[in-house]
């Protein structure tokens, strides 16, 4: 796995042309134009609200019947988190 950033969105009839920046190089990819692009924001804990598709993630026993942990993917807009 490489890890890029991407440098440059291009919007075509056809979806969109990512330009993804990496240690060595470059790479231009078609990304079609209904395919869920997913990013991470901060979020309030209302955002996790019942009945949104959710994901916990790393989580240690806590107290009694609990889990601790340091982050919680949130779906949006329909969209179910991946990871």
């Amino acid at each position: 796995m490489t890890n890029a950033t991407v440098d440059a969105i291009v919007v075509q009839s056809a979806g969109y042309l990512l330009t993804l920046k990496y240690k060595g190089g470059e790479l231009k990819v078609a990304v079609p134009p209904r395919t869920p692009v997913v990013t991470f924001a901060i979020a309030t804990s209302r955002a996790a609200r019942s009945g949104r598709p959710r994901l916990r993630a790393r989580g240690a026993p806590a107290r009694r019947r609990s889990l601790a942990t340091s982050r919680i993917l949130v779906g949006k807009d329909g969209l179910v988190p991946p990871m």
